[in-house]
């Protein structure tokens, strides 16, 4: 038997002997629809969506339970900006990307810069652009500049609202907009960063919800926000002059969670109907302890890990598939966390190992979908690991899956290739069959 044979037998034998065992408490994507390739099936008047898209673009994100690219959630300054800004969202239902309409501007004013992001759900998917232009002066009058925002769905060549974006107060005017952020939320644009007292620095309301009905404001925080599709974080503690902890809301501005001791907001986890947040927080100051925590959306409650709410350390890696959630602390410099499985069902570990465990497995990079580990050794070898039962399946993979939008999972392709270096050379979409990937899964 190889050394290599011996090192992933060793793998799953040891996967399989831990995973039920004791341990302590965890202290741890220009032109109208783009279409693809049509099926090789015989031709009919109504063509079925294709099963596998072209490559995705490089920019490309996912929002909402669908993928898109070419809507910058950054400030453009650039007179070809409309031009340059030319999003396109995939609608799972037809296997293409189709575009939203741009706004007309006036003959009369000069864009100077653009930005725009997606708001709502797949179902009825909208786009706000928010556009800055110059009329030119002519005297006496002088030159004049404003900045419109502009509310389309993907079915309307006319836009379903228009509003000239102003202060909310009269004491407060525009900041620079390459200062400006605009964030996709479920129920509008978060737009960060723009407004100024006169003073120099961005004043509150630091972030302000426009709606994605009518693109009224709907609420404002004086703080800048951190925004993801299904929460917002904000900066908040309830003693003054402490820079630590934070607030979580919802996109309607409902407040759900405040810790004062949080240290970090890491981001959403979301697929299907689950929707995590991940923390990182202070246990204690001095000596500095960190741990990881997981908010649920659903529940409005931590995530307890058996006894415990919290994974000892910071600077987890964390995925969240099929109702499973993948807590990675290997690369952590504070955390005694090997890695493990959590079933979010069934409120237990499919899979854990402490750091000692985890260490003289001598993995080099481990990741999960759909309970399958794909695990590269430090020596360059690969194995594909189902559980629960902790058999390798799989010796090396070509195409590896990663994420799923509504109907369709994400494929990475080439990442094992040598002279990509552990780089995707790929991306592509892939019909779901029932429900679930159809492979192939390596």
């Amino acid at each position: 038997m190889s050394k290599c044979s011996v090192a992933i037998f060793a793998l799953a034998a040891c996967l399989t002997a831990s995973c039920s065992a004791t341990s302590a408490p965890p202290p741890a994507p220009a032109a109208k629809p783009t279409t693809y390739a049509p099926p090789t099936a015989a031709a009919s008047k109504v063509a079925p969506p294709p099963t596998e898209t072209s490559p995705l673009a490089k920019d490309w994100k996912s929002y909402g339970g669908t993928a898109y690219f070419g809507c910058p959630e950054e400030f453009t300054v650039s007179k070809s900006a409309i031009e340059d800004i030319r999003p396109k969202v995939f609608d799972p239902k037809t296997g293409q990307f189709a575009s939203p309409d741009l706004p007309m501007i006036p003959a009369d004013e000069n864009v100077t810069g653009a930005m725009c992001a997606l708001s709502n759900t797949v179902d009825d998917m909208k786009v706000v652009y928010l556009i800055a232009t110059a009329k030119p002066a002519q005297a006496p009058a002088p030159e004049v500049t404003k900045t419109t925002a502009y509310l389309f769905d993907l079915k309307s060549s006319q836009p379903l609202a228009t509003k000239e974006l102003q202060p909310p107060t009269p004491d407060l005017k525009l900041t620079a907009a390459n200062e400006w952020r605009l964030s996709a939320t479920r129920s509008g644009v978060a737009l960060v960063n723009a407004f100024t007292d006169g003073h120099g620095a961005e004043a509150p309301p630091r972030t302000v919800i426009l709606s994605n009905t009518d693109l009224s404001m709907m609420w404002n925080d004086p703080q800048p926000g951190q925004v993801w599709q299904d929460v917002l974080s904000f900066q908040r503690n309830t003693t003054v002059g402490k820079t630590s902890g934070a607030e979580l809301r919802l996109p309607t501005g409902e407040p759900v969670f405040q810790d004062n001791d949080i240290w970090t907001v890491d981001g959403e986890l979301s697929e299907g109907p689950d929707k995590l947040v991940k923390l990182t927080r202070w246990d204690s100051y001095d000596p500095p302890v960190a741990s990881t925590t997981f908010y649920d959306l659903n529940s409005k409650s931590l995530i307890k890990f058996g006894d415990s709410d919290r994974i000892s350390g910071g600077d987890l890696m964390a995925i969240l598939s099929d109702g499973k959630l993948f807590v990675d602390g290997r690369s952590s410099n504070n955390s005694q966390f090997g890695f493990g499985v959590w079933n979010l069902g069934t409120k237990q570990w499919d899979l854990l190992k402490n750091r000692d465990e985890a260490t003289k497995m001598a993995i080099a990079k481990l990741t999960f979908f759909d309970d399958r580990l794909y695990v590269t050794y430090s020596n360059g070898t690969l194995s594909v690991i189902a559980l629960p039962a902790a058999n390798q399946v799989a010796s090396s993979w070509s195409v590896r899956p990663f994420g799923r939008i509504t109907g369709w999972t994400l494929v990475c392709r080439g990442e094992t290739a040598t002279s990509r270096g552990g780089d995707c050379k790929q991306i592509v979409l892939v019909q779901d069959e029932d429900g679930h990937y159809p492979g192939p899964w390596a």
